[in-house]
């Protein structure tokens, strides 16, 4: 067993370079014409370019709603609204740019009011530049689609009235710091609705408190070693559904990474919720894995919220853990209900 702290980070989602200039490109408007929703083509595009040697190994984007999405009298819900990945392109000396595949983007990421939720929530592939040469500039775009959810709830909206929504955009490094952040104004303007008001016939929602969305496992001393840690986070998964669902749990990489390169196997942390009194939900610990693996099922909620403690935890005296080098490993979970 290695002597220091060994930290494991499970986030729902880090970058060795030097500064990076972070643009955000956006066509700033979208009119909401049917019940069906929208989606707006290459609404926003993430640029970051710059000079010179690029060594971003590990790095991921977030996006955060800076302030309600308001037309001065009504607010407009931010999680009825998505950005979805489109491609990559531009320019890397002696690199090629990676795809939306290969860098493990959630093809689909809901807006949170107030809450930083991840575009890329830890790259799989990483990006260089090779700043030898005549030509050592180099940029990256990544265009994302804007949808708006449809549904019955577009109707309670005045028919012309125009929606400000802020988003601050953010790129980290693999130490969690800021390398580029900017804000962008758009606009979202109800216009007169095509078909039928509607609602779906299965509504659900699932999120993660803003205390649980970056979790922390800390092994300090022998003892957690030989004994185990673990961590509870107090309602820190909320759903609801109209019908009866089913929670599901998934990592997005194959182990936990350090920022190094040092692995560890998913399969080191256990996680169990446990149901608020009045969730009748039923509940499956598992251990985290790549593949999609179910934690609860429960009953329709009838539309209202209710709450499950998170608990993280690692096993008695794992080797994986004893002979593990005193580093941050880290990896994305995705938490997701769907219907049962």
């Amino acid at each position: 067993m290695n002597n220091g702290f060994l930290f494991i980070v499970f986030s729902l989602f880090f970058y060795t370079a030097k500064a990076q200039n972070l643009e955000i490109e956006s066509n700033n408007y979208a009119s909401i014409d049917s019940y069906s929703g929208i989606v707006k083509s290459n609404a926003y595009t993430v640029r970051f370019h710059g000079n010179g040697d690029l060594n971003l190994p590990t790095w991921r984007v977030s996006v955060r709603v800076k302030q309600p999405i308001s037309n001065g009298n009504q607010i407009f819900p931010a999680d009825k609204i998505s950005l979805l990945p489109v491609t990559t392109h531009g320019q890397l000396n002696g690199y090629a740019i990676p795809t939306v595949t290969q860098i493990g983007m959630p093809l689909q990421t809901f807006l949170q009011q107030g809450q930083e939720v991840f575009l890329v929530p830890q790259s799989q592939a990483g990006l260089f530049n090779n700043g030898g040469g005549v030509n050592s500039y180099y940029n990256i775009y990544i265009p994302f689609n804007l949808k708006v959810e449809g549904g019955a709830y577009l109707s309670q909206f005045r028919t012309w009235s125009q929606f400000s929504m802020i988003l601050e955009f953010r790129l980290y490094d693999d130490r969690n710091q800021i390398r580029g952040m900017q804000q962008t104004y758009y606009s979202l303007q109800m216009a007169t609705l095509s078909g039928s008001p509607q609602t779906p016939a299965n509504q659900l929602s699932i999120k993660v408190a803003s205390n649980a969305v970056n979790g922390l496992l800390e092994l300090k001393t022998r003892q957690d070693y030989l004994q185990g840690v673990s961590v509870k986070y107090s309602n820190g998964l909320m759903v609801s559904a109209n019908t009866n669902y089913q929670l599901q749990v998934t990592a997005l990489q194959p182990n936990f990474i350090s920022a190094t390169g040092r692995t560890l196997p998913l399969s080191t942390v256990n996680l169990s919720l446990i149901p608020s009194s009045t969730n009748q939900a039923a509940v499956f610990p598992v251990s985290l894995s790549a593949n999609a693996q179910k934690i609860a099922s429960g009953p329709s909620t009838q539309s209202a919220q209710v709450y499950f403690d998170m608990i993280y935890a690692t096993k008695v005296n794992d080797t994986n853990l004893i002979n593990a080098k005193s580093e941050q490993y880290t990896a994305t979970l995705q938490y997701e209900i769907v219907p049962q």
